[in-house]
């Protein structure tokens, strides 16, 4: 470790340390996550009698005591601390035997030391798996009350919480950001696209005092908001148009699932049917088109068409696709709806967290029924007939691939996840980590799949499931704050982030449990806080206590995301098409063979069909867009819960280079043309377009100049690279 990286890790440490010393109920936390790493990575050598060394890591008394060396840890000072020196360097390293720890669990351990190595009270540590189930997200949901501090600053009761936490830290809240800031927020925010120079004129000039709230209320009626939230939870569900894998082959029946996204968020469906629709809204809600097109987010996923259709039954590979399809599903759907990292107990029970083998084989003969196929929907109660690639139990043979009719398939529990030794079967069960939830379904009809999901959808929205509520209410925060008050939203387990405002995050999760669960009400409960409205402007006085602005003293300053940034040069090049739903469109040449080909070298640019949202833009898994790329899209091949913001020259050479850019620039610089005789007055206009703002006389007067050189076209490019076009404050 390099010298300036130790001194920042030691600054790192001390933060942490007062922190947590500050914070009983986080120095807890610290406490479990230390002892369940060194539980299942160090126990192993260093525990009992003949502990090598003569370190025996069971208790806090024999860390202290230590061995052959000395103490293994200084509390309160990690690089003074042999454990953290042996686990970080690499002569000696620890553990000899097997992989390194991880930067994560380092870094916890690190932490762990420098809040002074508090202890699990009365905890003896033990290499017979023991698991404990008083982690912050396992705990049963409160509703806490709202922090009694006096400030005009406060708005609703979020910030009540917010502010309090910035009194203990010596912190203050920045001023509100102003209108021509804030309008631009929110239409990025709750609607994904600019608003437009008359739009932001009309809310700057309005002097009515719920203006603010209107405008919120406005964007979440807007058909647009849906387009905008459902790119987040297709991101979760790791929605694509293609299968994936070596014959990455069009899967032309997906896109329903996504307007169904898009269609319940904007109804503001309560989340429990929300969730419920996907599991099993063919159970739930029979003779409803999208009780059947919901289900597509068991089977968004990746599939394996050479191992699914062509393989022979009964071989080991089909085995091993089987498996495979069906961890995709129980690690898509516990992650999604409960944040937790179920897939890490297919070959072992879970190393830090209350889950078993058998309750991961159990989730998976929950699904074994099911297979991913296109499945007809529509009938009795009238919303359109179709077909829909979702999880079906009957559909057409194709080869290999035939279906269960509603008969599960038997799953056994594999020893070390190995296909060729099959162990016990398996049971259908939810997982353990709640006890006061009974997760085990022993009174259902053997032969019917379709209950044992309808079971599972039932544990996930029992109002006493907490992580359920902590899971949604925290991807919303993160959408519009670009950090989740949990920084690990698939993972609320001991590997996890801790929770910066725990109290606050149980308040939000109660009140939207107990509220109606409209998703539409906490956006508005968040975007009308003030803690939501204010500058993103750095104090240097701030950045000196909390330099990430984890305590929110500041709005964060966000990147646009890929979809934004394209449809925002569409709206602002005036070719922006808003026509919803329906089969997405391509921006690739395309040639359907045995292997499919995607040639993005072959996009008309000017082909109107490509001027639709990106939400409805064809996802190739094997070949994802680079344009789309280059702004760290998801890759659609993997369960993206928070999505990568880079800034990188590659993105300006996109901005610049690409031929999207380039034919939208020219475009650009023919809508602004009438607005004056003079390059200046036309490029006013484009950075009204733009940035919601007049340009100043010294940023006008070069781009003009520019201009007037190089054409109109090329100074519409230079707007389009802004910082303030490709960033929201």
């Amino acid at each position: 470790m390099s010298r300036s990286l130790k001194v920042a890790v030691r600054a790192v440490a001390v933060m942490l340390s007062a922190m947590f010393a500050r914070s009983p109920a986080a120095a807890d936390e610290l406490a479990e996550r230390a002892a369940a790493i060194l539980q299942a990575r160090c126990l192993e050598c260093h525990e009992g009698a003949q502990a090598e060394g003569g370190l025996s890591l069971a208790t806090r008394e024999a860390l202290l005591k230590g061995g052959d060396s000395g103490p293994a840890v200084v509390p309160g000072d990690a690089e003074a601390s042999l454990l953290v020196e042996y686990i970080s360097g690499t002569d000696p390293r620890m553990p000899q035997e097997g992989e390194p720890l991880g930067s994560t669990e380092t870094e916890a351990i690190r932490s762990w030391v420098a809040a002074g190595a508090p202890w699990p009270e009365g905890r003896e540590l033990s290499t017979r798996l023991q698991y404990d189930y008083r982690w912050w997200s396992l705990r049963p949901l409160t509703l806490p009350e709202p922090p009694a501090v006096e400030s005009a600053w406060i708005r609703t009761p979020i910030d009540a919480f917010i502010l309090a936490r910035l009194n203990e830290r010596g912190l203050v809240p920045s001023p509100e950001a102003d209108r021509r800031t804030l309008i631009r927020r929110l239409y990025f925010d709750l609607a994904g696209l600019p608003p437009t120079p008359e739009e932001v004129a009309a809310f700057v000039a309005d002097a009515d005092p719920r203006a603010y709230d209107a405008l919120v209320d406005r964007l979440l009626a807007s058909p647009h908001y849906g387009e905008r939230w459902g790119r987040h939870w297709l991101d979760v569900a790791h929605y694509g148009d293609t299968h994936g894998y070596d014959k990455d082959k069009v899967r032309p029946n997906s896109w329903p699932y996504r307007d169904y996204v898009i269609r319940a968020l904007n109804e503001d469906r309560p989340y429990a049917r929300f969730v419920q629709e996907q599991i099993a809204g063919d159970v739930f809600y029979p003779g409803t088109a999208d009780g059947v097109i919901a289900t597509g987010f068991l089977v968004a996923g990746p599939f394996d068409y050479v191992g699914q259709i062509e393989v022979a039954e009964g071989t080991l590979q089909k085995a091993i696709t089987r498996n495979l399809d069906r961890d995709d599903v129980v690690a898509t759907t516990l992650g999604a709806f409960n944040s937790m990292t179920v897939h890490c107990a297919r070959c072992h029970d879970h190393k830090f967290d209350p889950i078993t083998q058998q309750d991961y084989y159990g989730l998976q003969a929950v699904f074994a029924g099911i297979d991913r196929a296109d499945r007809p929907y529509g009938g009795r109660l009238g919303q359109p007939s179709g077909v829909v690639f979702a999880a079906a139990s009957d559909f057409t043979p194709e080869g290999a691939f035939t279906p269960t009719k509603g008969k599960p398939r038997a799953v056994r529990v594999l020893k070390r996840g190995n296909e060729k030794d099959p162990g016990d079967e398996a049971l259908p069960r939810a997982c353990g980590y709640l006890p006061h939830l009974a997760g085990r379904f022993d009174d259902l009809p053997p032969d019917d799949e379709a209950a044992r999901r309808a079971a599972l959808a039932h544990w996930i929205v029992d109002r006493r499931n907490p992580l359920t509520w902590r899971s949604i209410v925290n991807r919303v925060w993160q959408h519009h704050f670009g950090r989740g008050i949990v920084d690990t939203p698939n993972d609320f387990g001991r590997m996890g982030a801790l929770p910066t405002h725990p109290e606050l995050l149980d308040w939000l999760a109660s009140t939207f449990r107990d509220g109606g669960q409209s998703l539409k009400k906490l956006h508005r409960l968040i975007c009308t806080s003030a803690v939501y409205r204010q500058s993103s402007a750095g104090v240097t006085a701030s950045e000196a206590l909390d330099a990430d602005n984890r305590l929110l003293w500041r709005m964060n300053r966000r990147r646009l995301d890929a979809e934004c940034v394209r449809d925002a040069v569409l709206a602002v090049a005036g070719k922006l098409d808003p026509t919803p739903g329906g089969p997405p469109f391509r921006t690739f040449g395309f040639k359907d063979d045995h292997s499919p080909h995607y040639n993005y070298d072959q996009y008309d640019p000017d082909d109107p069909a490509t001027h639709r949202r990106s939400v409805y833009r064809m996802i190739v898994r094997s070949v994802p867009d680079p344009f789309m790329t280059t702004f760290d899209c998801a890759d659609s091949s993997a369960v993206v819960p928070k999505r990568n913001e880079t800034v990188t020259p590659l993105q300006a050479l996109a901005l610049m280079n690409n031929p999207f850019m380039l034919r939208m620039a020219e475009h650009f610089a023919a809508r602004v043309e009438p607005a004056g005789p003079s390059s200046a007055q036309r490029l006013a206009a484009a950075w009204r377009l733009a940035c919601g703002r007049d340009p100043s006389a010294e940023e006008l007067a070069p781009l003009a100049a520019y201009a007037d050189k190089h054409g109109l076209p090329a100074a519409c490019r230079v707007i389009f690279n802004l910082n303030e076009f490709v960033f929201v404050d």
